[in-house]
């Protein structure tokens, strides 16, 4: 992992103590763009048009993420299939 990827994980966008008070769409957002951020491709056409400008992707695989990410983005899913956001 590059010193780059480090600093990313450790500044991803939210806060996960505030996505209990986010919508649907803002949990969306934010799980798409930390997909993108880690070079991950984005799956549906609405993804990718809202980052378009991302890094190009690299895998469809989410394994490339470093743990910290994973584990940011399982809260991210868990808050939002309790809120019955579709999708999750």
């Amino acid at each position: 992992m590059s010193f780059a990827d480090i600093a990313w994980a450790q500044n991803l966008t939210v806060n996960p103590g505030r996505f209990g008070a986010m919508t649907c769409q803002q949990l969306w957002y934010t799980e798409q763009e930390v997909l993108a951020e880690g070079r991950v491709c984005l799956k549906s056409e609405r993804a990718r048009r809202a980052f378009r400008r991302a890094p190009r992707c690299i895998s469809d695989d989410e394994t490339i993420l470093p743990a910290k990410v994973e584990a940011y983005l399982e809260q991210l899913r868990v808050a939002a299939r309790k809120k019955g956001c579709q999708g999750f």
